[in-house]
C-alpha cells in the first residue's frame, strides 16, 4: 500500500527528529516536557499509521468507499487521540500544552515534509517513456 510506504517514511523522519525534539524540550522544561514531547510524537506517529492502514486497505479493496474511509479514519483517529490525551492528563504523566503542541506541529511538519517527495515519486511513476508532458 502506497499509504503505508508514505507513513513509514514519515515515521523514520519522526524518529530521526525525536531525540533532538525531546532533548531540546527536556532542556527547556525538564523531564516533564521531554516526556510530554515524546508522548505527542508517539501519538502523531500512531495516528498517521492508523489512518494509512484504514485508507490504504479501503483504497485497495473498494476505492469507491475512499471518502467514507477517510472520514472514518479521521473520526476514529480524533477519538483515539482524545482518549489517550485524557488518559495521560488524568494520570498526570504529561504537561498537556507541550503534548498538544508537539502533536499538532509534528502532524503538520511530517505531512508537509512528505508531500513534495510523494508528488515527485507519483509524477515519475505515471510518466510514459518517450512521451511529451505538459503541465496545465
Amino acid at each position: 500500500m502506497i499509504e503505508l510506504q508514505m507513513v513509514r517514511r514519515m515515521m523514520v523522519r519522526g524518529l530521526l527528529v525525536a531525540p533532538f525534539l525531546i532533548g531540546v524540550l527536556g532542556l527547556a522544561g525538564g523531564s516533564e516536557y521531554a516526556i510530554s514531547a515524546g508522548a505527542g510524537l508517539a501519538m502523531t506517529l500512531g495516528n498517521l499509521h492508523l489512518s494509512a492502514r484504514i485508507i490504504g486497505g479501503v483504497a485497495e479493496r473498494t476505492p469507491q468507499l475512499l471518502v467514507a474511509a477517510a472520514m472514518i479514519a479521521l473520526a476514529l483517529g480524533l477519538g483515539l487521540l482524545t482518549a489517550v490525551a485524557v488518559g495521560l492528563r488524568a494520570l498526570g504523566l504529561v504537561y498537556f500544552p507541550v503534548t498538544g503542541f508537539v502533536l499538532i506541529a509534528s502532524h503538520l511538519i511530517l505531512v508537509l515534509w512528505e508531500a513534495p517527495g510523494a508528488y515527485r515519486r507519483l509524477d515519475k511513476s505515471t510518466r510514459l517513456p518517450n512521451a511529451v508532458h505538459t503541465r496545465s
